[in-house]
């Protein structure tokens, strides 16, 4: 499936909650209210668009929130989405409290890959930054999903003033752990416009400047946008990005092409699959080149990060 840039498209992001234990301060802090839940789909409806996103050439899926692992049953719909024909991968993004619960249900289930949210390694900035003091646990899930085998990238938001100092000792992580070391420039969205982001372009230049011989990764590591480097004899690689029931060609524009009027309208099964391979087809021709999140006024979308699954 290609967009009219001719750009292969085959991952989709599917939030399945927007509710989470944590309270980050660029998310959803003290006092955020939840998206109203009266009719959020069900796995089984989840599973059709799945379905359908598969027929039009979709093969990779990433489960996010929220956090997922706080909607019943999210091991199961993991293996729902796998067994699917065409999907090839399910992968997750978590803030990994919850991991040890379930994490041999999620590996039962064939989850492949996790993608777990560490913006700092000291624990007051974490219960500074979350709401929560929970470092040592996320932590200590880390070296878990680790030793279970699967892939692990950890997915870094460097905020001006809060956690800025850090990044060269989170970069180190890839020395000490096979891990991904990720660092997210802060989108301006919902309470992300409250904060001054860490460009990517000066956090470059820093690891040239303290690791010379450092590396361009050529190697895939995802299905995401991220530009990969590595530290000599590392184990792992530092990633660069530069910045419900509703399908979103991209994060900055407040379009979306709603799937659950199709879910729930009142169609034999195979027209629901061909009128959502038609949702499909409208997003993708609504699907701009690029975001415009250094523009001012440029940005549609109005929702919190937590509402969207970003």
């Amino acid at each position: 499936m290609k967009d009219k840039y001719g750009r292969t498209i085959n991952y989709i992001r599917i939030s399945i909650t927007d509710r989470c234990n944590l309270r980050c301060r660029y998310c959803m802090p003290q006092g955020a209210s939840f998206v109203p839940q009266e009719d959020p789909l069900t796995d089984q409806e989840i599973q059709q668009v799945c379905r359908a996103a598969a027929r039009m050439g979709i093969s990779r899926v990433k489960i996010t929130g929220g956090e997922p692992l706080l909607r019943e049953g999210c091991a199961e719909l993991v293996g729902m989405l796998k067994r699917l024909p065409g999907i090839r991968q399910v992968t997750m993004t978590t803030n990994g409290i919850l991991l040890h619960q379930y994490l041999l249900q999620l590996l039962a289930n064939g989850l492949d890959a996790v993608n777990i949210s560490l913006d700092t390694l000291s624990e007051n900035t974490y219960a500074q930054m979350t709401g929560k003091p929970q470092l040592s646990r996320v932590l200590a899930n880390i070296r878990l999903a680790g030793q279970a085998g699967l892939s692990v990238k950890l997915n870094c938001v460097l905020l001006k003033g809060v956690n800025d100092k850090e990044w060269h000792e989170l970069a180190a992580l890839t020395q000490k752990m096979p891990v991904d070391v990720r660092f997210i420039e802060m989108m301006p969205i919902g309470y992300g416009r409250e904060y001054t982001p860490v460009s990517n372009e000066m956090l470059l230049k820093e690891l040239y400047r303290i690791y010379p011989d450092l590396e361009t990764d050529r190697r895939i590591h995802g299905n995401g946008p991220a530009v990969y480097y590595r530290i000599k004899d590392a184990q792992g690689s530092i990633g660069l990005i530069s910045a419900i029931g509703r399908l979103k060609p991209c994060l900055c524009f407040a379009d979306s092409v709603d799937l659950g009027a199709v879910l729930r309208g009142n169609m034999p099964e195979e027209k629901k699959q061909e009128a959502l391979c038609q949702a499909f087809c409208q997003a993708l021709a609504d699907k701009p080149r690029m975001h415009r999140f250094e523009v001012p006024g440029a940005v549609t979308e109005q929702a919190q990060m937590v509402q969207i699954g970003g």
